[in-house]
């Protein structure tokens, strides 16, 4: 039995969720098939996209200027203490603040970054649809007139003409 044959007589014996192939070294080799499609609702995408611009511009970014400008006047607790514990406890607090605000600066940075990252899926998303679509409307107008085209020669060879185009 020559190799086609083989392998439509395997895959007739596997489940429908197998995909049976050809390696690059002539070996049959079967997998499971991918997931099935997804479903994304684009509209659902450009509603949390422009939420979470509004939130991190709106709540965060607000904040985290007010905090900013708070932290930079420094940390009033224990300034006129003599106390080296309270010396100590006073930048511990600077630092956990400082710390805090920088961890707020990452998170205003990391939203962006989501919203424009899906912003820009949205937008490649509609292109390659866009793409799609003007390629089957191509395709569609090459089928029309290839067929117009057998048609005239139809035509010409039931008229006895020949079939030149």
């Amino acid at each position: 039995m020559d190799e086609a044959c083989a392998i439509s007589a395997r895959s007739a014996t596997l489940p429908h969720d197998v995909l049976m192939y050809v390696t690059a070294h002539g070996e049959v080799s079967t997998v499971e098939t991918p997931m099935k499609p997804l479903s994304v609702d684009l509209t659902e995408v450009s509603r949390v996209t422009a939420d979470l611009r509004t939130q991190a511009a709106a709540a965060l970014e607000s904040g985290v200027g007010e905090f900013a400008r708070q932290i930079d006047r420094g940390v009033l607790f224990g300034t006129f203490s003599p106390s080296g514990e309270t010396q100590a406890a006073r930048n511990a607090l600077w630092a956990a603040l400082h710390r805090h605000y920088e961890n707020a600066e990452r998170q205003l940075a990391l939203g962006r970054a989501l919203a424009t990252g899906l912003e820009k899926a949205l937008a490649n998303y509609t292109e390659a649809d866009d793409l799609a679509a003007a390629a089957l409307n191509l395709i569609d107008r090459e089928i029309a007139a290839a067929a117009e085209r057998a048609g005239h020669v139809g035509m010409r060879h039931r008229q006895g003409r020949g079939a030149h185009v």
